[in-house]
């Protein structure tokens, strides 16, 4: 995987409850289609060799995120998931090349077995490498987006399209393809069994200190023995993996999440109860708080720049004073687009 949320992704839903909560709560909306005991592994490997007209070996290679195989009454139905921290504006494009391999792949496979037995009954089926009733399982493919501003990118392959006014005509007969675009703006986090509920709903509200205080408090019999895998998911997720610490809170593989969780609460509400704070100053914050507390609001300020939010807007969606605000603007300017936070704490103490 290319980094290290990928990773704490792909461990999580290595559980087949978690891999088929995500399709049922996302696709399915909460119906018990995909149920866990289907599931198998499959190679995250795809790959296709062909002769070109040249009579050189082609090869195209890729490689799946998180795919496993589900098996029915009769055949079995393939399903993936590509993880996604950024837009990506090829995505359509990118998709139907990964769900093409996984069907060339299976093409291949049936066709060797048919060459191997030679029960090829005409010249059409040897040609086409399958028999008449020979069948294909179908290919479904998430896209999970799990960044921190909404996704920008086509959700399907005629939003990438150019397609010239005078040939509009021709655009119903041109193959479309659809991402199956998963975020948590889109979702209801309610459809989910397994502990994607609580992580669909804290990520929608990862800007929303009071949002998230309230749904932690609500829910905090879930947040004080939930599974290590789905503590880092929410520490990698939500941004917070520098400043949450789960060593001193693991038992039995849980995790007690709920002061963790409180205490980004708190970072993002920044409502003046910490102590050793002096109302408008941002040298009494820092002494009643620890740097992670304010690396924190500088990581919620900069996303609602990233959206072109001004700052009095700002200070009153985070119920913050105007003035800190103020400053964390000025020293993020530095730094704009990329807003390294560390990097904007340690200016704003120049100042």
């Amino acid at each position: 995987m290319p980094n290290e949320k990928d990773a704490v992704i792909k461990k999580f839903l290595e559980k087949p409850e978690n891999f088929s909560d995500l399709f049922n709560g996302s696709l399915f909306q909460g119906k018990q289609v995909l149920k866990a005991d289907m599931l198998g592994d499959l190679p995250g490997e795809s790959m296709i060799s062909f002769t070109d007209k040249e009579g050189k070996k082609v090869s195209a290679r890729r490689y799946r995120d998180v795919i496993r195989k589900a098996s029915g009454r009769t055949t079995y139905a393939v399903f993936a998931v590509e993880g996604q921290e950024k837009t990506h504006y090829a995505m359509p494009v990118r998709e139907m090349v990964y769900d093409a391999l996984s069907y060339a792949a299976q093409v291949k496979e049936i066709s060797d077995r048919h060459r191997r037995d030679k029960d090829y009954r005409d010249s059409s089926e040897f040609l086409s490498g399958l028999l008449r009733e020979d069948r294909l399982a179908p290919v479904i493919t998430i896209c999970l987006y799990y960044g921190t501003e909404e996704w920008e990118g086509p959700r399907e392959l005629y939003d990438l399209l150019d397609i010239p006014e005078e040939y509009e005509d021709m655009k119903p007969f041109m193959s479309n393809y659809k991402v199956n675009l998963v975020q948590p703006a889109d979702v209801d986090s309610e459809n989910f069994r397994t502990d994607l509920k609580l992580i669909f709903s804290l990520l929608a509200m990862s800007s929303d200190g009071m949002g998230m205080r309230k749904y932690i408090q609500e829910h905090s019999e879930e947040f004080s023995h939930i599974p290590y895998e789905t503590y880092d998911c929410l520490r990698e997720l939500l941004h917070v993996d520098k400043w949450w610490k789960a060593e001193s809170k693991i038992e039995k593989g849980e995790v007690d999440m709920c002061r963790a969780l409180e205490e980004i609460a708190e970072m993002a509400r920044q409502e003046g109860k910490s102590e050793g704070k002096m109302e408008g100053k941002l040298e009494g914050r820092i002494e009643g708080q620890e740097n992670g507390e304010q690396i924190m609001l500088i990581k919620f300020v900069t996303r609602k720049l990233l959206k072109g939010k001004q700052e009095e807007e700002i200070a009153l969606e985070l119920d913050e004073d105007r003035d800190t605000v103020t400053r964390i603007c000025r020293a993020a300017a530095k730094f704009a687009p990329e807003y390294d936070s560390e990097a904007i704490y340690r200016e704003m103490k120049k100042l």
